[in-house]
């Protein structure tokens, strides 16, 4: 059974320091407010700059230890950078430390996109997302083996409230058929792609990793960006796999995920007011609030 961390920024200051010490000298340390399963710093070394996770409770712990194995497991597989993460352990507490890829969000960039650079971008996304959803399932890590239905349906239980399961259904209604399922990133939103200069520079939080239908990821995307980006992931995904989407799993696979978003906006601010929601996820939740409330 692991331990967690606790927001004390002094002594996460004085577990990065150790980490580091042998390596680099640590210059600042600041938290990213966005961060919403762990407790996130920027560390800017003498070398280099840093991201450390702290996860902010048992649940969390697993998904970060899950999120190391997945990005060393793709390393040389994609053709995306994704994190070198390794995982430490203090006083039986996991935490994760990579190199900071350069880049920033695609969701605080993406209504500032010209058409090349939307182009180049779903090219990239698009290329990932082919290459990750062909890998032989013989050669995943033996430990990935829940459905991302599954997993959401273990990730409610973190939620202090009523949760209404009947959301997950569409969901494990693609994922019925084992023998269809492909590896997915599982939280495929433009929040956890970085860009730099008009192009993707890397693809991180691979937290939500499982097995499911390949709608999934797209959903995910969709669901989380401007109209016209999420129809060019599409389009451009279908070109490369030589595939027709369902456009029904991809609606279906949103309406998931704006319940999951829902409930765990509502947990946040109950339970870590401290965080900050962007407002394009406020937007998102407001928009699909009256809905969900008056079920």
């Amino acid at each position: 059974m692991y331990n967690f961390f606790s927001p004390d920024e002094n002594e996460l200051r004085s577990v990065i320091q150790t980490t580091l010490e042998k390596q680099d000298e640590v210059k600042s340390v600041s938290t990213i407010q966005t961060g919403w399963t762990n407790i996130t710093m920027d560390v800017q070394g003498e070398k280099q700059a840093y991201i450390f996770r702290f996860p902010r409770n048992l649940f969390f712990a697993n998904m970060i230890m899950k999120d190391c194995l997945f990005c060393n497991f793709l390393r040389g597989k994609v053709c995306l950078p994704v994190p070198q993460m390794e995982l430490v352990f203090n006083q039986n507490r996991p935490f994760s430390v990579h190199p900071k890829i350069v880049g920033e969000s695609l969701s605080s960039k993406m209504d500032e996109l010209t058409n090349s650079d939307q182009e180049k971008i779903v090219d990239d996304l698009s290329g990932f997302l082919m290459q990750l959803h062909t890998l032989p399932l013989s050669c995943k890590p033996d430990e990935i083996t829940q459905t991302l239905g599954e997993f959401l349906d273990d990730l409610a239980g973190v939620h202090n409230g009523d949760y209404n399961f009947s959301y997950h259904i569409p969901l494990h209604l693609m994922e019925k058929d084992r023998s269809n399922l492909k590896l997915v990133h599982g939280d495929f939103h433009p929040g956890n792609i970085l860009i730099h200069e008009g192009r993707v520079s890397g693809v991180i939080d691979f937290a939500f990793a499982s097995l499911s239908d390949e709608h999934a990821d797209l959903g995910r995307f969709v669901g989380r960006s401007n109209a016209d980006l999420g129809h060019a992931l599409v389009e451009a995904y279908q070109r490369k796999t030589n595939k027709l989407c369902d456009q029904k799993k991809i609606d279906d696979v949103v309406d998931v995920f704006k319940y999951v978003e829902y409930k765990y906006v509502q947990y946040m601010q109950s339970y870590h007011p401290e965080i900050t929601i962007s407002d394009f996820v406020l937007d998102a939740v407001a928009s699909a609030m009256q809905k969900f409330e008056t079920v």
